[in-house]
């Protein structure tokens, strides 16, 4: 259960780092290129697709933040139809089939990655391949599923889920 711990804690870490950078390079970006046009210099080149860019990798990291805290939406009208008895045994049979869900989003992901490298498919003003922003996909939804295998093995790592 510690190395489980370990991989949830290092998920987090890193989808935490990448979606704050990136909301800073968005600020900083946007900033400088609404300063550029304000005091007659232009404009910064790319500013604002690089920023829609990061936006999409800020989403796609999202749904595993969303896991690791307990935050997805979902129905709640069932919720009381299991006995409280069979709860554990309910949240592992959820969680592993949210790991099955997951996991084939993550498949479907990696054929758009393979199609975009296939086709050649380019991210336009910044001309760089987009397969390269494409992965976020792929790895979020794997990313996201191994939580959700995780969570079946070792409900206690499951965190608190957040009603609102």
């Amino acid at each position: 259960m510690q190395i489980s711990r370990r991989i949830l804690s290092g998920l987090f870490a890193v989808d935490v780092t990448v979606a704050i950078s990136a909301y800073v390079a968005i600020a900083v970006l946007l900033l400088g290129d609404v300063i550029l046009r304000e005091t007659g210099g232009g404009s910064l080149w790319g500013a604002q697709r690089i920023s829609v860019y990061l936006m999409i990798v800020i989403g796609f990291l999202g749904l595993g933040l969303a896991a690791a805290k307990g935050r997805h939406l979902r129905p709640q009208f069932l919720d009381h139809v299991v006995p409280a008895r069979y709860s554990e045994t309910a949240d592992r049979i959820g969680s592993g089939l949210m790991a099955l869900i997951f996991g084939g989003f993550g498949v479907v992901g990696v054929q758009f990655v393979a199609e975009a490298i296939e086709y050649g498919d380019m991210a336009r003003i910044i001309d760089i391949p987009l397969w390269y922003i494409q992965l976020v996909v792929p790895y979020a939804f794997f990313s996201t599923a191994l939580r959700y295998v995780l969570f079946a093995l070792h409900p206690e790592l499951r965190p608190q889920e957040v009603l609102e």
